[in-house]
């Protein structure tokens, strides 16, 4: 794999292979070098360079690369044969989703940020994603489809799906009437590690089988590419119980250290420690398949983004997407991943482990969090060791509090009861749509629902559809939700569609998590 170093005259060609994150075969990297293209591979040498991969192995440019060189080369065989990976994904719910709580009430498992990615973000770089998920998320995609974005700002394709991809020269089990279609677990952790375990599995080009805890994780079924559409319709009819079904094919059950290295999520405080586990090694994949300019050690922009002076980095990688804003003032220790067109507002102090996603506003102090797209914590507070929904509003002078004056570990209430997280570190987790108001204190492990609004002292959970205004309670309307929901989308320039207000309407009907 190709490095860039910031001296364009000077190629260094380094050893990524100490990150072990290696999509592709040596033939395909001796494929990048004859095409010019460019793939980088982040090891510790490199952190430190410009990446410059616009047409990364990674990226939808790049799959028009390989189409094109395939439609350049059909007329001579001989330069061809390469093995690519490139399928048909469907990332799916199981029925154990429901015990990742409120964060998954308004969107699938697979669009949560966890380290600098979404699961469908990630798989991505295999094919197109299609999603299988609970009822009323599916209904959702459908009805978003022509605005080609749900309202948690994922991605939605217009009927995508992948034509079969040929090669003249195929690896064992690779053939011309058949395909392979890769199905991974939506609780799966989209890190380097599921990267490395994804590839392992497709190298043995064989169906199979992977299963952590006795869930499906990972499997590799292999289908006539002429029955692809129906195939893929078949399983979005089994919605949740796709899982089983995979489980019944007899697929070649996959027993290795592999299990031990792919993780699902299986409880709602799960997804702080696997966040942290995750970011660092998300954030040198981003630095891998983007281009970034290194504005001062340890600090990578890419195209459009800003940073006004003085701004102190003691402690890197951080990234800032393209068009982000990171005003004066502001200390950074990384690892930090700032997403496409956010805005870092003066002195604020974003802390290690923290993931702040597309068109965030954020100020005050922020540790150990995720927030995620369209959400605004813009003023001073505290938000440490917490989730933060799409659309929601974090309210001048909010403070989460992460530690017990005990120093013990923190319990977290889920609809099973009581269950203690083992973290001596939990904050809370703010639902999609949910409000503070100024001044509002949140207990350790406190959980504000979907559409939710809380202001005062915070000591308990707070349902879907309710305002906790310190003492007084009352219910929110999925109207109302809405009403609100489409004020804030209008500042961001994207219309309310009504699939938005029905997804709200099932919501605050109570519909069961499993659609």
């Amino acid at each position: 794999m190709v490095a860039v170093a910031r001296n364009p005259e000077r190629k260094r060609f380094k050893g990524a292979e100490s990150e072990g994150i290696r999509l592709f075969s040596d033939a395909w990297k001796n494929q990048c070098l004859a095409t010019e293209s460019v793939s980088v591979f982040a090891s510790p040498e490199c952190l430190n360079k410009d990446y410059t991969n616009a047409i990364s192995a990674c990226t939808a440019l790049h799959w028009e690369r390989i189409q094109r060189k395939e439609r350049d080369s059909s007329s001579n065989p001989q330069d061809s044969g390469v093995t690519i990976f490139l399928m048909q994904v469907i990332v799916f719910e199981d029925d154990a989703v429901d015990a990742l709580g409120v964060a998954v009430q308004a969107r699938p498992a697979c669009d949560l940020t966890i380290g600098a990615f979404s699961l469908v973000e990630l798989l991505g770089r295999f094919g197109p994603v299609q999603r299988v998920v609970r009822g009323h998320l599916e209904r959702h995609l459908a009805g978003a489809s022509l605005r080609q974005m749900a309202v948690w700002g994922g991605a939605v394709e217009k009927n995508h799906t992948l034509s079969p991809h040929r090669h003249s020269r195929m690896e064992d089990g690779f053939g011309d009437r058949e395909q392979f279609v890769l199905f991974v677990n939506a609780r799966a952790v989209p890190s380097a590690d599921l990267i490395r375990a994804i590839q392992k599995l497709l190298n043995n080009h064989n169906t199979c089988c992977l299963e952590c805890h006795g869930y499906v994780a990972i499997a590799i079924v292999r289908e006539p590419p002429e029955q692809r559409d129906r195939f893929i319709e078949q399983c979005k009819s089994l919605g949740t119980g796709l899982s089983q079904w995979l489980a019944e094919q007899n697929l070649n059950e996959h027993q290795s250290s592999l299990q031990h290295v792919v993780e699902l999520v299986s409880e709602s405080h799960e997804l702080f420690g696997a966040h942290e586990r995750a970011i660092e090694g998300a954030i040198r994949m981003r630095l891998d398949q983007g281009e970034y300019e290194e504005r001062k050690q340890g600090l990578y922009l890419a195209a459009d983004a800003i940073v006004e002076e003085p701004v102190v980095v003691r402690r890197g990688p951080i990234v800032v997407e393209q068009g982000a804003r990171i005003g004066p003032f502001v200390c950074l220790d990384g690892p930090i991943w700032i997403g496409r067109d956010a805005r870092i507002n003066p002195h604020a102090w974003i802390r290690e482990a923290t993931a702040i996603g597309r068109t965030c506003i954020v100020g005050g102090e922020v540790l150990s969090s995720v927030i995620e797209s369209y959400s605004n914590k813009s003023h001073d507070g505290f938000l440490g060791h917490s989730r933060v929904g799409s659309w929601a509003n974090i309210a001048a002078g909010t403070i989460t509090s992460n530690l017990k004056v005990t120093y013990g570990t923190i319990r977290s209430h889920t609809r099973r009861g009581t269950l203690d997280s083992g973290r001596q570190f939990l904050g809370a987790t703010i639902g999609d749509f949910a409000k503070t108001g100024i001044h509002t204190s949140i207990s350790c492990g406190v959980s504000i629902g979907v559409a939710a609004m809380a202001a005062g002292n915070v000591l308990r959970d707070v349902p879907d559809f309710s305002s906790d205004l310190g003492g007084t309670a009352s219910r929110t309307s999925p109207q109302q939700a809405s009403t609100v929901l489409g004020r804030m989308m209008a500042r961001r320039g994207i219309a309310l569609i009504p699939a938005d207000t029905e997804l709200l309407i099932e919501l605050a009907a109570g519909l069961p998590s499993g659609g």
